[in-house]
């Protein structure tokens, strides 16, 4: 089980820009792993009768918990503090390329939440092996691992729900989607922004 490949890659320059604010990144990666939690919890109320996806969504939402804890542990000790939230573009545009009937829409919802666990992998490898924080570095690829078993596991669940000529097509289309999302990003201190 494994993810495909992204289509666009971070630059290292990311890494440098991103070090100038680490407190703002990590109040933006709590966040992300606080609503990775939610939606696999929201998931696996809705499929009551899949025992083996329940105990891998609840697995999944632990996990996304933990790292929550990790990172604004981090955050406080460095005297920082978790931001209010706000729109992430990102996201949004990933999810407003989704599908309109209802089982579609969700399969895109995994997509997007494989996409998001896939980006974030990318950019955990980057900060661990460039990032002149070592404390931090050693936190990000620490969760290294966790992230490749989220995205693949998203991608899984969409081979599993549709017919393989569909999944492949789907997944093709939507991490094009993703490429083009990230090129037109603009710049921010954020785990998935872009750097126009």
């Amino acid at each position: 089980m494994s993810s495909p490949e992204l289509r666009w890659a971070t630059p290292v320059e990311w890494v440098e820009r991103v070090e100038e604010r680490p407190l703002e990144l990590l109040s933006d990666h709590a966040h992300n792993e606080l609503k990775a939690a939610a939606t696999a919890q929201a998931w696996l109320l809705k499929c009551p009768d899949d025992p083996a996806l329940v105990l891998e969504l609840a697995k999944l939402a632990a996990e996304e918990v933990e790292h929550f804890e990790r990172v604004v542990r981090l955050l406080y000790a460095r005297g920082g503090r978790l931001q209010p939230i706000d729109n992430n573009a990102y996201a949004e545009a990933l999810l407003a390329a989704s599908a309109r009937s209802r089982k579609k829409t969700f399969v895109d919802r995994l997509l997007v939440a494989a996409l998001i666990e896939a980006r974030s992998c990318e950019r955990f490898e980057l900060l661990a092996e460039h990032m002149r924080d070592r404390e931090l570095a050693c936190l990000y690829g620490g969760l290294l691992e966790s992230e490749r078993g989220h995205a693949a596991l998203f991608v899984d669940l969409v081979r599993r729900s549709l017919p393989e000529g569909e999944a492949v097509e789907r997944i093709d289309a939507l991490f094009a989607l993703e490429a083009e999302v990230m090129e037109g990003l603009p710049f921010a201190y954020r785990m998935h922004s872009g750097m126009a």
